[in-house]
């Protein structure tokens, strides 16, 4: 609730920015016709996604047996709102967090393991990714 608080609070912010447009790897997580409701009905949620592509997570390279720990990244099914397979290999040039099922916890980052690369994702918080984009915002 708080995350959506942001986004919407940054309206003005969007607005007076022009147009928003999405990033196309916002099409993995959501629908075409929901990207459009945003666009119509609330273009910083857009803004906030675009820059949760590139900034939410980070990824780091860790010893596959430390790497265990953590659940796997599995895909996500837009269609059913589901996770899916496990992701099984890393390439950072392709590297799409939306294509995946991922929680943000409200004080805590959470950690999932892709496959057995050593490779693990951290999904920052709710209350770090606030602090973040706010920055971002120059606020």
């Amino acid at each position: 609730m708080l995350l959506i608080a942001l986004v919407f609070s940054a309206g003005i912010f969007a607005q007076q920015q022009g147009v928003v447009v999405p990033d196309n790897k916002l099409y993995s997580r959501f629908q075409t016709e929901d990207i459009d409701n945003m666009l119509n009905l609330s273009p910083q949620e857009i803004e906030y996604w675009n820059w949760f592509v590139n900034n939410g997570y980070v990824i780091k390279r860790t010893e596959p047996s430390m790497a265990q720990k953590y659940p796997p990244l599995r895909f996500f099914d837009k269609d059913t709102k589901t996770a899916g397979e496990e992701e099984v290999a890393y390439d950072e040039g392709s590297f799409n967090i939306m294509a995946y099922d991922f929680e943000v916890s409200f004080d805590k980052s959470k950690t999932y393991r892709i496959g057995n690369t050593g490779y693990v994702v951290g999904i920052y918080s709710s209350q770090k990714l606030v602090s973040n984009y706010n920055k971002y915002l120059g606020r």
